[in-house]
């Protein structure tokens, strides 16, 4: 039986692969990485440092686009709730690869979820039988993957210190909310405004603006681009306490 870890480049898919050799031996598992194209520079640093340690073989893919490249492609701009992004960059290109290599009862596929965020695993596992997806973390319910790397001498991705709640895209995704882009936009500003450039260029292209945060303003939702946020409630620091609690993401292969 081979394992193979869907490994992100964050903390909850080390966790999953330190536990799946631990369990199963390293020649038993795989990592395999589904690469954006966008992703942060430290996620590679973080990713071979962890390769190292595990001994396991790393498998990467990717599409060849990055999210921007598909939302031009499919003429939409992603949101909270369609991530054309996330499906053909990450979930069609994993499932893909599992089940043009495997049969059902070759592999056995895992996430990295801790007992905390059990509740993500069940509706991926109805949705791909007779494959069989499973978290170890979530069986053992004895492991928090945060910050669980350090105690093998492997230094947390830098965007966990920029305070963002992955360490996908680059700090990039459509699901996440206003805190999360105003502790992008204070950790890094020349990324934040690319991602504002970048957004842009998607509505040049589709010629059709309709951006993907969301500000409420006296009771009522309003929809506001990367640009206008930064220089409507970021520059002036005109930011609510509410908001800088806002961070989601889209757990992306899932």
């Amino acid at each position: 039986m081979i394992h193979i870890v869907s490994f992100s480049g964050g903390m909850g898919s080390f966790a999953e692969a330190k536990s799946c050799v631990d369990k199963f031996g390293v020649e038993n598992v795989e990592l395999l990485f589904a690469d954006t194209q966008i992703e942060d520079e430290d996620l590679y640093r973080f990713m071979n440092e962890c390769v190292n340690l595990l001994g396991c073989k790393l498998n990467i893919i990717a599409d060849g686009r990055n999210p921007f490249q598909v939302f031009k492609d499919v003429r939409h701009m992603g949101n909270s709730r369609i991530d054309p992004c996330s499906k053909i960059l990450k979930r069609e290109l994993l499932n893909n690869y599992i089940r043009e290599r495997f049969n059902p009862d070759e592999v056995e596929v895992h996430l990295g979820i801790d007992f905390s965020e059990s509740h993500r695993i069940k509706g991926v596992q109805e949705r791909m039988v007779p494959y069989i997806y499973r978290s170890t973390l979530v069986e053992d319910g004895r492991i928090i993957a945060k910050d669980f790397s350090e105690q093998f001498g492997i230094k947390r991705p830098r965007l966990y210190d920029w305070k963002l709640g992955h360490n996908n895209c680059g700090g990039f995704c459509v699901k996440a909310g206003l805190g999360h882009y105003r502790n992008l936009y204070l950790a890094n500003k020349e990324r934040y405004i690319s991602f504002e450039e970048r957004e842009q260029d998607v509505y040049n292209h589709i010629q059709k603006q309709y951006p993907f945060l969301k500000k409420t303003v006296n009771g009522e939702t309003r929809y506001i681009t990367l640009k206008q946020y930064r220089e409507e409630y970021l520059e002036p620091d005109n930011v609510t306490t509410e908001e800088q609690w806002e961070f989601g993401g889209c757990g992306c292969a899932l």
